[in-house]
């Protein structure tokens, strides 16, 4: 995989990342990239820290997050970037989703507890500490006491939908969502299109409402994608305007597969996200 100097999808230990807002700014300008984005899941809390080690280090900063979703199908991911963290509207938006994960993590809590794993939400609230614990922490300490083998076996087995950890949450529509983040000035973009499992007329149908809402952006290069991941989602920026967006959605150290800066190129027909912050990959 080609390196690229922009990397505008990251998580830090403000939500479900092993780094740092620090610590993975250390590593954003070891691998050589030039801009970055903080998009911690439904929280600006790692912002401030991050951007003043982006300083530090001589790395370009974009704050941004990545919020949570809902569609009439399910639920998507969109990142907000160039955002203003101290717009009240964004912060009002952020405590109500921040508030709909605490519950959610009270309950998956309570559930894998009937299923005989005594004690895991208060390990995983150690874990997290001043946080709000997502089903990543959860399936990490599955993965700690042995009672998997993979993360993704936690999933499978226990936090997905269907499974017995699963919680359904209502968070934000989609239109809201979108409102938040550009009434804080920001850009949103539908975040890693092709990992939904939807059929293509159900993620065309999730992208139309996502445009209809004002998003802007979708991303077409992420960390962890197959070879044809990029061609197609390219393709879906061209059928519905929207600029190209990239990012490795880098969590963890341990997941080689999923590297900072380590991003196959956007196609050169696309406008880019990134132009508003004048640094070219």
């Amino acid at each position: 995989m080609p390196h690229s100097s922009i990397d505008l999808h990251m998580h830090s230990t403000a939500s479900d990342g092993r780094l740092t807002p620090a610590e993975l700014v250390e590593r954003v300008a070891a691998a050589g990239v030039r801009l970055m984005a903080l998009t911690d899941h439904d929280t600006l809390s790692g912002l401030e820290p991050a951007q003043q080690a982006a300083q530090d280090h001589g790395v370009g900063f974009v704050p941004g997050i990545e919020l949570s979703a809902r569609w009439a199908r399910g639920v998507v991911h969109i990142v907000g970037l160039g955002l203003d963290p101290a717009n009240p509207a964004l912060v009002t938006g952020v405590a109500a989703q921040q508030a709909q994960r605490q519950q959610r993590a009270e309950r998956i809590g309570e559930r894998l507890a009937k299923r005989g794993f005594d004690g895991i939400s208060e390990r995983v609230a150690q874990a997290v500490g001043a946080g709000v614990p997502g089903r990543a922490h959860f399936a990490r300490d599955l993965l700690e006491q042995g009672q998997v083998k993979t993360l993704q076996e936690a999933f499978d087995r226990y936090l997905k939908r269907g499974r017995p950890g699963y919680a359904p949450v209502d968070w934000a529509s989609i239109d809201q969502v979108v409102e938040w983040i550009h009434g804080a000035g920001g850009v949103a973009v539908f975040a890693h299109p092709l990992r939904y499992q939807l059929s293509g007329g159900a993620l065309r149908a999730a992208i139309q409402a996502f445009v209809a809402a004002g998003g802007r952006a979708i991303e077409v290069s992420n960390g962890g994608g197959g070879r044809d991941d990029v061609p197609a989602a390219a393709a879906l920026a061209r059928r519905f305007g929207l600029e190209a967006s990239m990012g490795s959605d880098f969590h963890d150290p341990d997941f080689p597969w999923i590297a900072i800066g380590r991003l196959a190129p956007v196609p050169k027909d696309l406008a880019v996200v990134w132009q508003r912050w004048t640094v070219s990959a």
